[in-house]
């Protein structure tokens, strides 16, 4: 059968579609491996669904309500957000405990487990997830709006204000903060201090 043949009979499969068909050939075809990241890619979905009928019109909740879905109540999309929240700060901070400072490669003991972690980051990140870290960056002239600083810092050697320290990253999903960031502020010292 020729190229052009194949791609006009080729069909367009969502995650659900996948996830349908994962569980129905079973390990025929990559068995539980697809099943379970088509699941996710439908969760993803579901959830990116949620977060875009938080800011709809009336009119798209009308036309949104004649089509055939199953009903996600606000409170779960809360939670799933929350859930998706605290996902991603984990697997920050056990990114951070496997690259201590300055460190670009893991350990030799830890290099198996930090190449899972990194396909899991890849997967977030192929879904809309995006983790900030803010150490390090200036603060800017304003203050800071999009950041909760817990704390503020006299700190030798700073010319400005600065992030020294990251407590929680600022996680976004789909472009829209689920998460706002907690940091340290590094001031600088005054001579007359």
């Amino acid at each position: 059968m020729s190229r052009k043949k194949r791609s006009k009979q080729r069909v367009v499969v969502g995650p659900k579609m996948r996830a349908v068909a994962g569980q129905q050939t079973g390990s025929l075809q990559g068995g539980l491996t697809d099943s379970r990241s088509s699941e996710k890619a439908a969760l993803f979905e579901e959830l990116a669904k949620s977060l875009a009928r938080s800011g709809a019109t009336a009119e798209d909740e009308e036309i949104r309500s004649s089509e055939v879905a199953e009903p996600v109540g606000g409170n779960q999309t809360v939670e799933l957000t929350k859930l998706l929240a605290d996902v991603a700060t984990g697997l920050w901070r056990l990114r951070l405990k496997m690259l201590p400072d300055g460190v670009r490669q893991p350990s030799e003991e830890n290099r198996r487990s930090y190449k899972q972690l990194e396909s899991i980051l890849d997967v977030l990140a192929q879904a809309g997830v995006q983790i900030r870290d803010h150490t390090g960056e200036a603060v800017p002239r304003g203050g800071i709006y999009t950041l909760r600083a817990l704390a503020y810092e006299p700190t030798a050697g700073l010319a400005r204000e600065q992030v020294i320290e990251t407590l929680k990253p600022t996680i976004a999903f789909k472009d829209r903060v689920i998460q706002t960031g907690e940091v340290i502020v590094g001031t600088p010292v005054i001579a007359g201090d």
